[in-house]
């Protein structure tokens, strides 16, 4: 990232506030933190003000910020470690984050995870000190729905997905079976599986009358439960806010209502809160999120000091120009030189798309730089389908969505310990486990160097990466508490530091990352924007969606459609996005760089087509 040096006010601040005794003597002092950092983010970093909210654009260094930020109010003696909780969306966010913080000299008391695994913590240390028997978490709820439904209702995994959906977007906006179907008539949400709003409300109805009888809980339950926890009871009240006195939330853009109860709750009277998010990625409104918090938090808070990050030190002026063109707005000023020209480009049909994803893949491969540095990202999983058959073909090596090989042999070992008795504990089931799937491995004994060999022997690295991760907070734990908390996780329960492939993602799950060259594929009128964003909001949101995916390039960015796509049987014409022209009018403006590494890698390629000069003195 460019930096600048520390500007004379701020280097004085942080000598003033280097000065206080504290724990600062564990680095040389709080001036480098502030090392590489812009004005604006050392001012963010250096603030003295315990409410702030950060409006942080894309690539401009908004983890670097608040790592920075957590790390200073700790190491100045303005924060404790060990009563300061961080928030993040992911379990490996949290876990980049306390990296870091170890990194920047920080004790490792500070608590970072997602709401609901702190809201599980929380409630969980509550039921052990009271000896209250917890309810159970589900690992599927899709099971209660399909019960609730009945034999009578057969439904397919999508449609028992798009019920739960709407489940959870009521669960989250805090709304009950009676207030459901007003509020989802309102919002503009399409009635699921050709039912009546007020049917959908009868299985949500149903839903939470079930989940009682089972005595369990889904994921929503821990964030509302912990809520009434510490709105209801004095004592958990005041013993989780002696405990939690600093808080900070990154992607508050895509924090719901439930989840800002919640924070209000821990936070109490108490206005020590900083946060960090970007109303331009808020791209979560369908699943209940509610980025006007972040336009409104001066309100609900105030006193809140306002600072923006408006600098993308991540992508070129050429990407750059292409987001804003399909943002209708300024995205932030690019603060790196000029690169390539974005490319627009249309094909025939999927295959045609596909074969011109790999060659240009293939182009963007050049020495120095790894498949796991290049990226195709599509609005859904099924325009990516026909890209990895065609990777597949031209042995390029990718990954859908994480390593879903890797994680599906985790998930086949967490179901055989979900087999073992609750009570145990979890190293000598896990030490069990081990033996049991060694054991199985050698009497099947799958050929030599086939793709299979090894693949379920041992504790496959994501899961023995969670029982890490768990040990450390609860070295005597159960495999019940256990599986509670990798439920708890969500689904990042099973990320895995990538290896070298192509990455191939949704826009959604690409949010937060970012490669030096990406293709953004399937941009179809109907898909992008999506056929059912009908509302102003909703296209808006889908904007927004394509701003963020075309923001994860840093250098490269490569665009296309298909005239003609196909499912099955099943073929349909279609016409470019409307969003796509903006794109390419913004390419055409743009000033052509020449892309030196990638000339040079092209003429080296061509080299080796020449034949072998001959010798003429023979």
């Amino acid at each position: 990232m460019p930096g600048l040096g520390p500007s004379p006010a701020l280097l004085h601040l942080a000598d003033t506030v280097a000065s206080v005794p504290s724990s600062s003597s564990r680095v040389a002092g709080s001036s480098e933190l502030l090392l590489g950092l812009t004005a604006a983010q050392q001012q963010a970093v250096m603030s003295l003000d315990t409410s702030l909210c950060v409006l942080a654009a894309a690539g401009s260094g908004k983890t670097t910020v608040l790592a920075r930020r957590v790390a200073r109010r700790i190491l100045d003696g303005s924060a404790r470690a060990e009563h300061s909780l961080v928030v993040t969306f992911t379990r490996k966010a949290s876990r980049e984050l306390r990296d870091r913080l170890e990194r920047l000299g920080v004790p490792g008391a500070v608590s970072a995870g997602t709401f609901h695994a702190l809201a599980f913590a929380q409630l969980r240390r509550h039921w052990a000190d009271r000896d209250v028997r917890p309810p159970v978490v589900m690992d599927d709820p899709a099971r209660v729905v399909r019960t609730v439904l009945g034999p009578r209702a057969p439904l397919k995994p999508t449609q028992v997905a798009a019920v739960l959906g709407e489940i959870h977007w009521a669960q989250v906006s805090m709304l009950g079976p009676d207030d459901y179907g007003a509020a989802a008539l309102a919002a503009g949400r399409d009635a699921v599986l050709g039912r009546s709003h007020q049917d959908v409300a009868e299985v949500y109805a149903a839903y939470i009358a079930e989940k009682a009888r089972r005595n369990v809980l889904d994921l929503d339950d821990l964030v509302t439960r912990c809520a009434s926890l510490l709105e209801e009871d004095p004592a958990a009240q005041a013993a989780q806010r002696w405990r939690i006195r600093h808080v900070f939330v990154d992607e508050f853009q895509d924090v719901n209502p439930a989840q800002w109860r919640l924070l209000k709750a821990w936070l109490g009277d108490q206005s020590d809160l900083f946060v960090v998010g970007d109303p331009r990625q808020a791209i979560y409104a369908w699943n209940g999120a509610d980025p006007t918090l972040l336009d409104r938090l001066p309100e609900l808070l105030p006193g809140t000091t306002v600072l923006r990050l408006d600098d993308n030190h991540r992508s070129t002026p050429q990407v750059i120009g292409a987001a804003r063109a399909v943002l209708g707005a300024d995205p932030g000023h690019a603060s790196r030189p000029d690169g390539p020209c974005p490319v627009v480009d249309g094909f025939d049909d999927d295959d045609g798309e596909a074969a011109a994803v790999a060659r240009w893949l293939r182009r963007a491969h050049r020495p120095g730089r790894p498949w796991s540095h290049l990226a195709v990202l599509a609005r859904t999983n099924a325009r990516l389908d026909p890209i990895a058959r065609a990777l597949e073909r031209a042995g390029i090596p990718h990954r859908m969505g994480g390593d879903a090989k890797e994680a599906a042999t985790a998930r086949r070992a967490l179901a055989e310990l979900r087999r073992a008795p609750k009570t145990r504990h979890l190293r000598s089931a896990l030490a069990e486990l081990v033996m049991t799937r060694q054991a199985r491995a050698d009497e099947e004994a799958p050929a030599p160097g086939s793709d299979e060999a090894g693949s379920d022997r041992g504790l496959p690295r994501a899961l023995a990466q969670l029982a890490d991760e768990h040990a450390m907070e609860f070295p005597d734990a159960t495999v019940g508490d256990f599986l509670d908390w990798v439920v708890a996780g969500g689904d990042s329960s099973m990320e895995l530091d990538p290896v070298d492939g192509v990455e191939l993602s949704t826009f959604h799950r690409a949010k937060g990352l970012e490669w030096p060259a990406v293709a953004v594929v399937g941009l179809e009128d109907g898909m992008v924007p999506i056929v059912y964003a009908t509302t102003r909001q909703a296209i808006a949101e889908e904007r927004r969606l394509l701003y963020v995916a075309l923001t994860r390039a840093e250098d490269e960015l490569w665009c296309s459609w298909a005239r003609t796509r196909r499912v099955g049987d099943r073929t349909w014409r279609c016409d470019q996005s409307p969003l796509l022209a903006a794109v390419a009018e913004a390419s055409r403006d743009s000033v052509t760089v020449p892309d030196a590494p990638e000339l040079s890698a092209r003429i080296a390629s061509l080299r080796t087509m020449l034949p072998e000069p001959t010798d003429r003195a023979s």
